[in-house]
């Protein structure tokens, strides 16, 4: 049970620190302010827009996979009766949601009107505003498991069992 707890808070703690650092370094620091003041299809625009959209395929196949380990451990904390219950199994499953959602609708659909030459439609706003929104709630909803199984009471510490 210590090693489902432990994984469990590792897989959350570690993803939203992904999560974090992607928002708040790397596509800031990829897409600056100088890079995305160049024309649309300059070729550095072009590259750091790519070079961002496979980083987030990237971030969002690594939160699948971590939510759905970051699920069987709770799952398996569940059935061990040391955890409240499946509840701890939610959030990570709906921010595993979040980025499949990215990752088959939102994502793919950005590129296509990337590269059909549409960025200045309304279309692809709305959509670089979903993805942003869902990259949100899925810091959200790590930070509220991490945060959740960091409490003792929840989770076996070391020296249980």
């Amino acid at each position: 049970m210590r090693i489902a707890a432990t994984l469990y808070r590792l897989v959350t703690a570690g993803l939203l620190g992904a999560q974090l650092f992607f928002a708040a370094v790397a596509a800031q620091v990829v897409f600056s302010r100088q890079i995305a003041a160049r024309p649309q299809g300059d070729p550095l625009r072009v590259q750091a827009a790519d070079a961002i959209g496979s980083m987030l395929a990237r971030l969002d196949a690594a939160t699948l996979a971590g939510c759905a380990l970051a699920v069987l451990c709770a799952v398996a904390l569940a059935r061990e009766g040391a955890f409240g219950g499946l509840r701890a199994a939610l959030l990570p499953l709906l921010a595993g949601a979040c980025a499949l959602g990215s990752a088959l609708g939102t994502t793919p659909a950005i590129h296509a009107l990337r590269e059909a030459g549409r960025t200045a439609d309304p279309a692809f706003g709305r959509l670089h505003a979903l993805s942003a929104g869902l990259l949100l709630i899925e810091i959200c909803l790590l930070f509220l498991a991490a945060v959740r199984a960091a409490d003792p009471a929840l989770f076996p510490g070391p020296s249980s069992r």
